[in-house]
């Protein structure tokens, strides 16, 4: 079954593809599968972060929280990702791996269309562990 990807560039650009590749932060570059049904190649690189979505619409009226609930991840340390065009995202981390590609990220509202984010490491990107 193929995962539904939405690719957020550092350039603003977002992708919209699916993938049935199995996702690893090993990879240099993504292959997937446009809404055009076309194959392409897109260096990990190139990106900010990766959201495996549960749709590609969503739902423009729901405004997600960054506020913990019952329903949120228990597991991991709680982080707030700020990225250099001022987009924040809060959530748990299982781990962030030293020299790594990035890392996942399990948002705080259970309810938004995030299933989970990879963060792409960028020397401009913040990660703060929320105590």
């Amino acid at each position: 079954m193929a995962q539904k990807l939405i690719l957020r560039k550092r350039d603003g650009q977002m992708i919209r593809c699916e993938t049935n590749t199995h996702f690893s932060s090993s990879l240099r570059e993504l292959k997937v599968i446009g809404t055009d049904g076309g194959i392409r190649s897109v260096p990990l690189n190139d990106l900010k972060a990766v959201f495996f979505v549960q749709d590609f619409e969503g739902n423009p009226a729901y405004r997600p929280t960054s506020e913990y609930s019952e329903e949120s991840p228990k597991a991991g340390k709680s982080v707030t990702v700020t990225f250099p065009d001022g987009e924040i995202l809060r959530g748990r981390v299982l781990s962030i791996p030293e020299g790594g590609a990035g890392f996942f990220l399990f948002p705080a509202d259970p309810l938004e269309n995030n299933e989970k984010v990879f963060v792409v490491r960028a020397p401009d990107v913040v990660v703060e562990v929320d105590e």
